[in-house]
């Protein structure tokens, strides 16, 4: 699916199956196109952040940053997600209620938690059908701005401004459809979007030619960003560090992530020694036998410090762990001003 092992067999299995995805998606536009499908409209603006790949492009950071700005602008944003990988997705429920997040991971999903735990006075609310949510949102919160977290397949919902994310690292995998590869949809469909961020430029030489392969598909305005790392906290106690303490100190990296070389990766960056790493699934819930595996493997590897994403250690808060750091990140737009100017003009 990454383009980075090959096989005959199995490519082209995958191949055909992306097939008749492609087919299924196509069709699916067209019945939007064509009013046989309906996408409805809400009373206030809705803004979506989502991408045309799966797996993590940053969208989490930015709905964080978003949100945040427009409530500095005076703005009611309220962030209305599915809630991928919790127990239950058919129902709707509130995760934070503006004053605290009120579900376990479990429940409300881990990124609309880690959403709510970082925007105290934002309401979140999931739901597999993201209409009535939204609208719960509106009735609750009075609303004046849904964020529709990975809205951007989300057709059933009319949107005011579509933001799409593109990996600077690995945009567009080998550039085939799933199941063959990581995109959701054809590259074509950017030109849905009236604003691309591309994430992580940072973490490369140029970014000229994937600026030029976007823009021979869409008119959209494009940014670049970067993930700019905060501190560490222990999520159990609140207790922070400088970043400083990841210097020449023997790491431990554990994440459930769906990029999760991009994490050890940015360890290192800050100085780190990661002298071992566990791997999870993407959105996956930890249980009290993977944290026994977890500090064995941290012993056995002589580290003085096991550090984790934020992402995962919001999963972890049920098992109340002792001694496990969280990186804390942000993104920023690197063209800051011209990014909040396009914002305010759009919404």
């Amino acid at each position: 699916m990454y383009g980075r092992k090959k096989s005959l067999l199995l490519g082209a299995a995958l191949y055909l199956i992306s097939l008749v995805f492609r087919v299924v998606i196509g069709l699916r536009k067209i019945l939007y196109q064509y009013g046989m499908l309906t996408s409805r409209s809400l009373p206030c603006k809705v803004v979506s952040v989502g991408n045309i790949t799966l797996g993590g492009t940053g969208k989490t950071p930015l709905v964080v940053s978003l949100a945040g700005f427009l409530s500095e602008k005076g703005m009611r944003p309220a962030v209305v997600s599915r809630g991928y990988g919790r127990k239950d997705e058919s129902q709707t429920l509130i995760v934070s209620d503006e004053r605290a997040v009120l579900t376990d991971t479990e429940t409300g999903g881990d990124e609309p938690v880690l959403i709510g735990s970082k925007l105290p006075g934002v309401p979140v609310v999931v739901g597999c059908n993201r209409k009535a949510a939204a609208q719960n949102a509106i009735q609750r919160f009075n609303a004046s701005v849904v964020i529709l977290d990975d809205g951007f397949q989300h057709f059933r919902l009319k949107r005011d401004l579509d933001i799409a994310l593109v990996d600077a690292t690995d945009p567009f995998g080998n550039g085939k459809i799933f199941p063959a590869g990581i995109l959701r949809e054809p590259i074509e469909a950017l030109r849905r979007a009236q604003a691309v961020i591309i994430t992580r430029s940072d973490a490369v030489a140029s970014i000229e030619a994937l600026k030029s392969r976007i823009g021979r598909v869409t008119t959209a305005r494009i940014f670049t960003s970067f993930q700019r790392p905060l501190d560490l906290v222990d999520d159990c106690t609140g207790e922070l560090k400088p970043l400083s303490a990841l210097r020449e100190t023997r790491v431990l990296a554990f994440s459930g992530i769906a990029r999760p070389e991009s994490f050890t990766s940015l360890l290192e960056t800050l100085g780190a020694v990661v002298s071992g790493e566990c791997i999870y699934p993407d959105h996956y819930q930890f249980k009290k036998a993977d944290l026994a595996t977890i500090f064995k493997k941290a012993a056995d590897d002589g580290v003085t410090m096991i550090v984790t994403t934020e992402k995962d250690a919001v999963r972890l808060r049920t098992l109340k762990p002792d001694g496990i750091w969280a990186l804390r990140i942000e993104i920023v737009i690197t063209e800051r001003e011209e990014w909040e100017t396009f914002i305010m003009n759009n919404i």
